[in-house]
């Protein structure tokens, strides 16, 4: 007989505290807003847009230093081993049409078990769109959050008093390591509001509850509402948001950034329905300017400071001469688990699955490496200490030389800016006369 899904495990609390520690390093930073929503002492659903595969379950579930219970896709059972694996984690497949017509009727004794981690007041988190998508909008709820609900409510007469908590994810770069993760809490609302109209008709009742929970969930998430010309807005917003970063000093505080994109997107999607003419001609003016960048190798922050001191760049340039032999070392000791991730998550042709395959990948070859390197010294090196400066040595050499390949590819980039600007490089006149113009053209509009 199975073990109820829901009750504390001591093996899943210390892998997710090992866990933890690594993402908080994954990620260069996680901001956390409105985790003292989730109430305590009642039955919560935890209802989490879904954009990034695994990591979206994996942020909220280290952030909440809890044990609840997860509803996955169930395609990634199929293998048996891992299907226990995923159980021991708390996390219960959901079936989809997709998987077959006639898987759909295990969802029934898989509602079962999440109502049953309702009934025992513990949280139960579901991510409602059903799949993910790498775009910043929230799309179709599915109903089954809505049948979870009602279903424990039914059976405890409605005194459970389900809470849902909202919550949205804002990735700065969906793949890479180093970038930003914004975890957002929204105010709880309680189930039990929608009774009356559930109990005189289930499905206006389900629906009514569906609505409230998209209401809910769109303030707490980055939400380009125009699915035709969202990669057009999504440019467009990255062009004047990098100029507020670098020329206007916009507070890097994440929800900074994700409020401003917002009225931006909000913005220029209005400007778009009210002026169609011009927003093409603007719309072909940011693709110029992205044409412009990938011809140059640059980025957009490059555009964004426009300026840069050659005093500056050659004071950075002679520290990463004197600095060199420390990334050398640095890397030749840490290249494998630096590198292996990446190579694993090569040939992935599902974009929004490379962060999750390179943080498994790293976790484990981390783990591995420097266990091994830790061994080896304990066993080479005496006394024991000097083996232990020599392991946290060569683990901050490691990071010593992630941060100097990053600070050579940004001086590099300031290099050639410099010269594409001194050899007047018509290329780049026009990419900035371009993104003058844009970041003008949108400053107007807000």
């Amino acid at each position: 007989m199975k073990k109820p899904i829901h009750q504390h495990s001591f093996l899943h609390g210390f892998l997710r505290s090992y866990v933890d520690i690594y993402l908080y390093s994954f990620y260069n930073r996680i901001t956390v807003v409105g985790k003292n929503n989730i109430p305590e002492n009642k039955p919560v659903i935890i209802a989490i847009n879904h954009q990034n595969a695994l990591m979206d379950a994996l942020t909220v579930l280290c952030v909440l230093k809890s044990q609840p219970v997860f509803m996955a896709r169930a395609d990634i059972f199929k293998n048996q081993v891992i299907a226990k694996i995923l159980r021991s984690f708390k996390i219960l497949p959901i079936f989809r049409i997709r998987d077959g017509i006639k898987s759909l009727q295990n969802n029934d004794a898989v509602f079962e078990e999440a109502v049953g981690v309702l009934l025992n007041k513990k949280r139960l988190a579901i991510l409602p769109e059903g799949n993910h998508f790498g775009q910043r909008r929230l799309r179709v709820l599915k109903k089954g959050i809505a049948r979870i609900a009602f279903q424990a409510e039914e059976r405890s007469n409605f005194e459970l008093d389900i809470q849902v908590v909202p919550v949205g994810l804002d990735y700065t770069n969906y793949i890479n390591f180093g970038s930003d993760l914004l975890v957002h809490f929204g105010k709880p609302f309680s189930v039990n509001q929608f009774k009356e109209i559930y109990l005189e008709n289930p499905q206006k009742g389900m629906n009514a509850f569906m609505e409230e929970l998209r209401n809910r969930m769109l303030p707490q998430m980055l939400h380009i509402n125009d699915e035709e010309h969202y990669e057009s807005i999504q440019y467009l917003k990255d062009i004047y948001i990098n100029h507020l970063l670098y020329r206007k000093g916009l507070d890097t505080r994440h929800t900074k950034v994700r409020d401003k994109s917002q009225e931006i997107s909000d913005a220029l999607i209005a400007f778009k329905k009210e002026n169609p003419e011009k927003f093409e001609t603007m719309e072909g003016r940011g693709k110029q300017v992205l044409d412009d960048l990938k011809s140059l190798n640059l980025r957009f922050w490059v555009p964004a400071k426009g300026y840069f001191p050659i005093v500056w760049t050659l004071i950075n340039t002679l520290l990463q001469l004197v600095l060199f032999p420390l990334f050398v070392v640095g890397f030749i000791f840490n290249f494998p688990p630096f590198y292996l991730p990446v190579l694993a998550a090569h040939r992935i042709k599902d974009p929004q699955f490379v962060s999750s395959i390179r943080f498994a990948a790293s976790i484990i070859t981390f783990t591995l490496f420097y266990l091994g390197y830790l061994i080896a010294l304990l066993l080479l090196v005496e006394p024991f200490y000097y083996a232990l400066i020599a392991f946290l040595g060569i683990y901050l050499l490691g990071l010593f030389s992630y941060e100097y390949y990053v600070w050579f590819k940004k001086t590099y980039a300031r290099w050639r800016a410099f010269i594409y600007k001194r050899k007047n490089n018509p290329t780049w006149k026009r990419l900035t006369e371009n993104w003058d113009i844009l970041v003008g053209q949108i400053s107007n509009l807000l």
